[in-house]
């Protein structure tokens, strides 16, 4: 194979960018506060409030579920780039078994969103964190390297802890670039480290 630079500098350069998007077309728009019910009087046409209905009524809210607009669906463009960006690489891979993998990803990223939200009640903003976080460490563990490790644990700080929303992409989205650059000034893989 000759000299070659680490392949994670794709899938993290593809996150950093991908968030700044994020930020980018959220700035300026209100995150969704939900919506208020009215329902009708017992006696008539009137319309009140749930609060000043006689009988205890459930609203249905879409906290909840919100999230930064648009961080689910960078979580889908990342994984996708990544899987198209290593097709790409090896070159053996058929089209089917690619289409496959992007298909299986996909739904298992909706499958675990929902989870997160149906039985652990998380919030969309740091369930989208915790699933690039869970991506990082996979692709750690793929690729063998400590430097996306150290980058998934620095990721999952920056994204969670200290605070939400473009705060949060924007401290997390450097860090994915600090480690795409990381990558890709290492010292290039010789034929003999690399078997």
């Amino acid at each position: 194979m000759g000299n070659e630079r680490p392949r994670y500098w794709f899938p993290l350069a593809l996150l950093g960018f991908a968030q700044l998007a994020v930020v980018a077309l959220s700035v300026g728009t209100r995150r969704p506060e939900g919506w208020f019910a009215y329902v009708p009087y017992g006696n008539g046409g009137m319309f009140g409030s749930v609060q000043n209905a006689g009988e205890p009524l459930t609203a249905v809210s879409v906290v909840g579920m919100s999230r930064m607009d648009n961080w689910l669906f960078a979580v889908f463009v990342v994984y996708l780039g990544t899987v198209l960006f290593y097709a790409l690489r090896t070159k053996t891979m058929s089209w089917w078994k690619v289409a496959g993998i992007a298909l299986g990803g996909l739904i298992a990223i909706a499958l675990a969103d929902l989870v997160g939200y149906w039985e652990f009640e998380i919030d969309g903003d740091t369930r989208s964190a915790i699933l690039l976080t869970l991506g990082l460490v996979l692709l750690a563990w793929l690729e063998r390297s400590v430097l996306v490790l150290v980058v998934a644990a620095a990721f999952g700080l920056c994204a969670v802890v200290p605070a939400q929303g473009q705060l949060a992409l924007v401290l997390s989205s450097l860090v994915a670039l600090a480690g795409a650059f990381a990558a890709l000034l290492s010292r290039p893989k010789t034929a003999a480290e690399e078997s």
